[in-house]
């Protein structure tokens, strides 16, 4: 607002428009059914989020979210920015990766129960970042998780999960819900047997959120994608230098062409610690993308 640039509304860019060289000097956009051209004479800086609500891409790149709602993401992270950089010979980076919060354990009071898989079996410290948690679940477990809880830890949380499976003992418990027969209360007696003295020796939970599982009744929230709130975005995107500048699939720039946000591979790995990384991505290096085009030679 304080620079002399002009603001396009209602425009929807479509591809790049590319030099027989390889530089990006300018974009098509559509305007309310209109075909225009725009010429960059410095740069393109893309910044239209991920891929997490084009369908067909998530089933190629990352399978896993398809059951997953809701997605976070706006109508325009549909994947655009990065098929137009791909054309141009954009490389791409860990597609196959996605922030997914499960929010099962909101109130932290939850995290006093165990989170057990397909097997019966513990997989993550409960009182973890819920987006570390529903990774895991999504990703290391398929999705097949349940939150175990007595009559001492349950509360109804966020999302008003109610208990899909109630009853009196673990071994009655371990059968309603078809577990492995013995493995639901071989992993209950192994953490209460330890958690009596405040320790979790496998996964190391903090010892005020340690507490046996013992006092009746006995509950399962059932944390899959088909029936539980698994809030989802894809991570994975174009290939960057630091300074924002695309790279082609060999790593090196693709002239005129920047990236930033979701649009880009940046600072998110295999795995998310909250939602500053996004901000993060979009902020400081999308004006490190948009100073590097403001600085580049005009062409």
């Amino acid at each position: 607002a304080r620079r002399d640039a002009r603001i396009e509304t209602d425009t929807l860019c479509e591809t790049l428009i590319v030099e027989p060289d390889g530089r990006v000097v300018g974009v098509v956009a559509r305007t309310a059914g209109e075909e225009r051209c725009f010429r960059a004479r410095r740069g393109v800086v893309l910044a239209s989020g991920g891929f997490s609500t084009n369908s067909e891409m998530v089933a190629r790149h990352v399978p896993q979210l398809t059951p997953c709602k809701p997605k976070n993401a706006t109508e325009g992270d549909d994947g655009r920015g990065i098929r137009m950089a791909q054309a141009a010979g954009a490389g791409i980076l860990r597609m196959d990766q996605a922030e997914v919060a499960l929010p099962v354990t909101i109130p932290s009071r939850l995290g006093r129960g165990i989170f057990v898989n397909a097997h019966g079996q513990r997989f993550i410290n409960e009182d973890t970042y819920y987006g570390h948690i529903g990774i895991e679940a999504l990703f290391g477990q398929h999705g097949q998780v349940w939150l175990l809880v007595d009559e001492s830890s349950f509360e109804v949380n966020m999302v008003g999960m109610q208990p899909t499976h109630v009853a009196e003992t673990i071994a009655e418990l371990e059968e309603e819900a078809a577990f492995p027969a013995g493995s639901l209360q071989t992993t209950v007696e192994y953490y209460n047997r330890h958690a009596k003295a405040g320790q979790d020796p496998i996964f190391r939970k903090r010892p005020e959120m340690v507490q046996p599982v013992e006092t009746p009744p006995f509950a399962l929230l059932q944390a899959t994608p088909d029936v539980c709130f698994y809030a989802c975005m894809t991570l994975g995107g174009l290939r960057t230098s630091p300074g924002g500048s695309v790279l082609d699939t060999e790593g090196d720039a693709i002239p005129g062409l920047y990236a930033a946000g979701r649009t880009a591979a940046l600072f998110s790995g295999r795995g998310y610690a909250g939602s500053g990384l996004s901000l993060g991505d979009a902020a400081f290096f999308g004006r490190l993308a948009g100073r590097a085009a403001a600085s580049a030679p005009a062409v």
